[in-house]
């Protein structure tokens, strides 16, 4: 009995290996719930029907998709994880039909090296072609329904496979440009209001303020993720509550039938993030200037556009500001202050977590400028200022060039050993007592160097965004629809950052103290 079981498993094993080619035909024949046909049967379908552009009604699992006019392509979200093109494909009538497609056999190559194929929409007497790409990366899309001369209101569709029941979101929302410098870019970042209800969106926080960073000047597009994520690590490797910042996730938007390539969309530093009570203030730093600036403490106005903002409590009298103003009179105008004094402003293990961060990343745009200055209330009318950061473009190595008549940011070797990335607090304490604030430095650097910043760590997580970017096949649309200016980003110049800037700060930090 044993012996003919064998016999016939293994003539069906024989069976299905001279018709692997065949078998394989069948099985993708059939896609999403959308019949694969051969050209010659869709030209049938087609033929003496009207070319024409019906009403984009084309869903996935019930959720309209993304639609650019330009390319007239439909962006369709898949998971990575999933070996097999999944989710169903549907029209409000008619039949969809996909041109057969050597390419449908590998999902993975498809996907990554943005395959285009095509979807025949069939109805009535009418008939139209698509261009249909799928992406590993979540979507977001934003269709604008009124507007005024400052604010859009619309809709929003969110697009997530990776997150089970929340993979197809919608609400109202409203919408408008954000960013300084960044307003003359050519791709526009937003501030993102959902004004019907509060979302968890890509995994982040339950909320309705958002932004949607354009990572235009962020070249290579992971600059920002990697330092939030190694602060995130850092901050919550201290005993300071509530210092980890914000959490930003990619996404690809489309905005009115538009595609604008891949977003950053990021939770907001606000009383949420750092859970303020009503004594906290929170401040944000937005140049680096001088305190004798007659706009150095201001209400944002359009007349007046201060170095701080204060942006918590929304109502506030100008006693809010004294509490920043003590710390500027210690570290900015050169005033003679009490050593013990100056320390007792600062929490001095986030202080001594935000300069070594900053150190790594060499980061020359946030030593003042890009840190939201948290004012921790601790009682008596004293406070400690927490630092948050903010806006990591300029990081890794990169920093502004102006070889391209721009506001823009490129790699430079001189960062490697560069001393920059000192903030103002730390580094006038230092002045006065190095053996102390050096020896806290030392310290705290070791701590860090046995998991957190080693090479290996930083290595993995640049691994991770690289792969995924590439993978998603979002990197190659985004670099399409934005081309490069100068020198293509290199991912190799990344990791000589992170290798040699170690071994520098190694023995930079080892001699304090």
């Amino acid at each position: 009995m044993k012996k003919l079981w064998f016999v016939a498993a293994s003539v069906i094993f024989l069976v299905l290996y001279l018709n692997f080619d065949s078998l394989a035909e069948r099985l993708f024949k059939d896609i999403m719930g959308v019949e694969v046909l051969p050209m010659e049967k869709i030209e049938e379908l087609c033929k003496g029907k009207e070319d024409a552009f019906p009403e984009q009604e084309i869903t996935l699992n019930g959720g309209k998709i993304p639609y650019d006019s330009e390319q007239n392509m439909l962006l369709i979200p898949q998971s990575l994880a999933e070996e097999s093109f999944d989710g169903k494909l549907q029209a409000k009538d008619g039949r969809l039909y996909f041109l057969e497609d050597e390419a449908f056999k590998d999902k993975e190559e498809a996907i990554s090296q943005n395959q285009v194929f095509r979807l025949f929409w069939v109805k009535d007497n009418q008939c139209w072609m698509y261009n249909v790409c799928f992406t590993g990366m979540p979507v977001i899309n934003i269709t604008t329904e009124s507007q005024t001369d400052k604010e859009r209101y619309g809709l929003i569709e969110v697009y997530d496979q990776y997150r089970g029941s929340a993979r197809y979101q919608s609400g109202e929302c409203s919408f408008h440009l954000r960013g300084a410098t960044s307003l003359t870019y050519e791709k526009s970042s937003y501030k993102l209001t959902l004004t019907d209800e509060k979302l968890s969106l890509l995994g982040m926080r339950k909320d309705d303020d958002w932004i949607l960073n354009a990572l235009y000047d962020d070249e290579g597009l992971i600059h920002n993720k990697l330092s939030y994520e190694v602060w995130q690590e850092i901050a919550a490797s201290n005993q300071v509550e509530n210092d980890e910042g914000i959490s930003m996730e990619y996404a690809e938007l489309f905005l009115d039938n538009e595609y604008l390539g891949i977003y950053g969309l990021m939770e907001r530093v606000d009383k949420k993030a750092l859970s303020l009570n009503n004594k906290d203030i929170l401040y944000k730093c937005r140049d680096q200037v001088n305190p004798g600036e007659d706009d150095f403490y201001s209400e944002l106005t359009e007349e007046m556009e201060p170095v701080f903002e204060l942006k918590y409590p929304e109502t506030f009298t100008m006693e809010d500001w004294e509490p920043l103003k003590s710390w500027a009179s210690m570290f900015l105008e050169e005033a003679s202050y009490d050593y013990e004094a100056g320390k007792a402003i600062l929490n001095m293990e986030n202080a001594i977590d935000y300069n070594l961060f900053n150190l790594l990343i060499c980061g020359m745009d946030n030593t003042m400028k890009n840190v939201y200055f948290w004012a921790d209330y601790q009682g008596n009318g004293s406070y400690r200022f927490i630092k948050i950061p903010w806006d990591l473009n300029m990081t890794w190595g990169n920093s502004w060039i102006d070889d391209y008549n721009c506001n823009f940011n490129r790699y430079q070797e001189k960062n490697i050993d560069s001393t920059g990335g000192f903030t103002a607090d730390i580094y006038e304490l230092y002045l006065r007592n190095p053996e102390e604030i050096g020896g806290m430095l030392k310290e705290r650097w070791l701590e860090l160097r046995e998991s957190i910043i080693t090479k290996e760590a930083l290595y993995e997580k640049a691994d991770a965004e690289h792969a995924y970017l590439q993978a998603s096949g979002a990197y190659v649309r985004n670099r399409q629809k934005w081309p490069p200016k100068g020198e293509y980003w290199q991912d190799s110049y990344l990791y000589d950052y992170i290798n040699k800037r170690i071994d520098f700060l190694d023995s930079y930090i080892g001699q304090m103290g």
